[in-house]
C-alpha cells in the first residue's frame, strides 16, 4: 500500500509527541512493506519569504519532504495560520505525483485545513488523528491567554479576544473603546493583510469566523477521525465539531526498553519532569510544590527539556528554584538516552496546566514501572488512576502537589504498589495492526461505493 503521512513537523528537526508518534507509525508501516512518504513543514519561522521551497531527506529509512515555510512572511500571516493556498497546492501536486492509496494526517496546523480538501478533491481515502485541539482552538491547547481553561464551545469573538490577550495594542483599545466598536475594529484589521502583518496583530488578529467555518467543513471530509484519548473525543463532540471521532489509543515505540536495566541506586527519591519547559506544562507549579514540600536531603528534582525554546519562562523557573540546590535544570537529552534518564527517575511528575491528550511521557514511565504524579485533568486523569498506578493533584494547586510529593517520600509501600500496578503499554506494532485494519476497511467501503 502506498501511504502518505502528513504532520506539522518531523524528526530529527522536532521531537515532540506528535512528531515522535508519526515517526513511529511511519517506520512500522515501512517495515511491513508499505511504501511510506511523510510531508511536513520545516521550522516554520525561517526564510526570506513565506514559501522557500521544499527539501527532501530520508530519516531511518522513511522518505520525508519538508516545506520550508516562514508563516510570518505570508501576505496575510494570520490567515496562513489556518489555511495556506501554497501548502494546499503543494499537497495537491504530491498527491498527483505519488498517487497514494491512503492519506493519514496526524496534524494540520503548519500546513492548514486546505490539505484535507486537497485529499478530498483528489478522491483519496483519508484518516485524521487528533493529536491536539487545533481544529477547535488556534492556540491548540484550549488554554486562554489569561491561563484559564476553555471548553471549546466559544463564539468567534471569544476566540479572537483570547488570542488578542497577548497584544499590547489590543489592551490599549480595550481601555477606551466599547466592545462592539473594538470587535469591528479587530475584524477589519484581521481582514486586511497590511494591518494583519503589523506588531500587535500578526499571529493574533485572525478571521475567527472564517477559521471556525473552514475547520468545521474540514472535519466532514475524512473517512475516519481518530483520537488517542476519550477525553479529546468527548470535547470535540461536545463542541459540536464532530460526533464521528473514534477512540484509538496510541501505540509506542519501545525498542529503547532493551537498554533499560531498572532504577539506578539512590539514597534519595528522585523526582523528574520530562518535556517542554513551557508555561502550559506547569513546571512552575512543580518547582513551587517541591520547594514547599521542603524535603531537603530526602529528594531531588531533575527537570529535563529544552531550556532555549522559552527563555523568559525558563528564567522564571530558575527564579522559583533559586537557593534550592536540590532542583536541577538538566536541559535536553538525545532520544537514545531515554532509558538512562528514566533509570534515574524514581517518580515522574506531569504537572500540566492544560488538558493534554495522551502524553507520551506517561506511557514511557509506565513502560518502566515508574510511579507518576499528574494533574487531575484531561488525558492525564484518563491514564493515571489515583492510588492505583499513580497519584493525582488538583490543577495549579502547588500545596496539593507538595502533599503528593511528600507521600512518595514517606510511603515506600505506596511507591511499590503504584509501580507494580503500572499498566502494560501498547506498542506501535499493535497500533499499526489496528491502522492496517482501519485502512483496509476504508478502502473496502470506497470500493463498495464504486460498485
Amino acid at each position: 500500500m502506498r501511504l502518505l503521512l502528513i504532520s506539522h513537523f518531523f524528526p530529527p528537526e522536532s521531537r515532540a509527541g506528535t512528531e515522535n508518534y508519526t515517526f513511529g507509525i511511519a517506520k512500522a508501516l515501512q517495515a511491513r512493506g508499505h511504501d511510506v512518504l511523510v510531508l511536513c513543514a520545516s521550522d516554520w519561522i525561517r526564510g526570506d519569504a513565506y514559501w522557500n521551497g521544499v527539501s527532501a531527506d530520508v530519516v531511518d529509512g522513511v522518505s520525508v519532504r519538508r516545506a520550508q515555510i516562514n508563516w510570518q512572511k505570508a501576505q496575510n500571516p494570520n490567515r496562513a495560520l489556518y489555511i495556506s493556498p501554497q501548502a494546499t497546492a503543494w499537497v495537491t501536486d504530491i498527491l498527483a505525483e505519488y498517487q497514494p492509496d491512503m492519506v493519514h494526517i496526524t496534524s494540520a496546523y503548519a500546513l492548514g485545513v486546505g490539505i484535507l480538501d486537497a485529499v478530498y478533491q483528489a478522491g483519496i481515502p483519508l484518516a485524521v488523528t487528533l493529536t491536539d485541539f487545533w481544529f477547535l482552538c488556534p492556540r491548540t491547547i484550549l488554554l486562554r491567554g489569561d491561563g484559564t481553561l476553555c471548553d471549546g464551545r466559544t463564539t468567534p469573538w471569544e476566540c479572537q479576544q483570547c488570542l488578542l490577550a497577548d497584544s499590547g495594542v489590543y489592551k490599549q483599545t480595550e481601555r477606551f473603546l466599547p466592545d462592539t466598536v473594538r470587535r469591528k475594529l479587530w475584524q477589519t484589521i484581521g481582514a486586511y493583510p497590511f494591518w494583519a502583518r503589523q506588531p500587535g496583530a500578526r499571529g493574533l488578529a485572525l478571521d475567527m469566523d472564517e477559521r471556525k467555518t473552514l475547520a468545521a467543513r474540514a472535519m466532514l471530509l475524512p473517512d475516519r477521525i481518530l483520537s488517542p484519548s476519550r477525553f479529546v473525543q468527548q470535547m470535540v463532540a461536545q463542541a459540536g465539531l464532530s460526533d464521528r471521532v473514534a477512540h484509538l489509543p496510541h501505540g509506542h515505540e519501545l525498542s529503547w526498553l532493551q537498554e533499560y536495566k531498572g532504577k539506578t541506586p539512590s539514597k534519595v527519591i528522585r523526582f523528574g519532569f520530562m518535556g517542554q519547559v513551557q508555561q502550559q506544562k506547569g513546571v512552575h507549579v512543580l518547582v513551587e510544590a517541591f520547594c514547599e514540600a521542603d524535603l531537603r536531603d530526602q529528594a531531588h528534582l531533575d527537570i529535563w527539556g529544552d531550556l532555549e525554546q522559552s527563555p523568559a519562562y525558563v528564567r522564571r523557573v530558575r527564579r522559583l528554584s533559586a537557593g534550592n540546590e536540590f532542583v536541577q535544570l538538566r536541559g535536553r537529552f538525545p532520544r537514545a538516552d531515554i532509558a538512562q534518564v528514566l533509570a534515574d527517575i524514581d517518580v515522574l511528575v506531569v504537572p500540566s496546566v492544560w488538558y493534554e491528550n495522551a502524553p507520551l511521557v506517561i506511557h514511557e514511565a509506565f513502560a518502566t514501572q515508574t510511579p507518576i504524579i499528574a494533574t487531575n485533568l484531561g488525558g492525564m486523569a484518563e491514564l493515571v488512576q489515583h492510588e492505583r498506578n499513580g497519584l493525582l493533584f488538583e490543577l495549579n494547586d502547588s500545596t496539593d502537589l507538595a502533599h503528593q510529593l511528600r507521600r512518595m517520600v514517606d510511603e515506600p509501600a505506596l511507591r511499590r504498589r503504584l509501580s507494580e500496578n503500572a499498566p502494560t503499554v501498547k506498542t506501535t506494532d499493535e497500533e499499526v495492526d489496528e491502522l492496517e485494519s482501519i485502512y483496509g476497511a476504508i478502502l473496502c467501503e470506497r470500493n463498495a461505493v464504486r460498485l
